[in-house]
């Protein structure tokens, strides 16, 4: 995965298509995926392949070889889970941070 700082990670963000945002929260629309949920799983597609669309990847673990692939949901879900056993919810796009639940 490319590294980037925090500027280029936001403008990336930014730079996602409304379209592609907007299917990611219709596809799962039952859970209600927020903008910067999207977003940041825009970025994490871009970061690994050069553009916004998917839903999964697979990296190799350098130690053993093995792939692992991630999928969008169950990531946003995993993502969701720890912020919500420290008692934190994410700020609304775009602002960053977190307040307490």
């Amino acid at each position: 995965m490319k590294q980037h700082t925090g500027e280029q990670i936001r403008a990336i963000m930014m730079e996602m298509p409304e379209a592609v945002v907007a299917q990611l929260q219709a596809d799962h629309a039952e859970h209600r995926i927020t903008e910067r949920e999207a977003r940041w799983w825009g970025y994490l597609m871009f970061a690994r392949t050069g553009a916004y669309e998917g839903t999964s990847y697979t990296i190799t673990v350098p130690s053993t070889g093995e792939e692992v692939t991630q999928g969008f949901l169950a990531y946003v879900l995993e993502d969701r889970g720890a912020d919500a056993r420290f008692g934190l919810v994410r700020r609304a796009w775009p602002e960053s941070g977190f307040d307490r639940a």
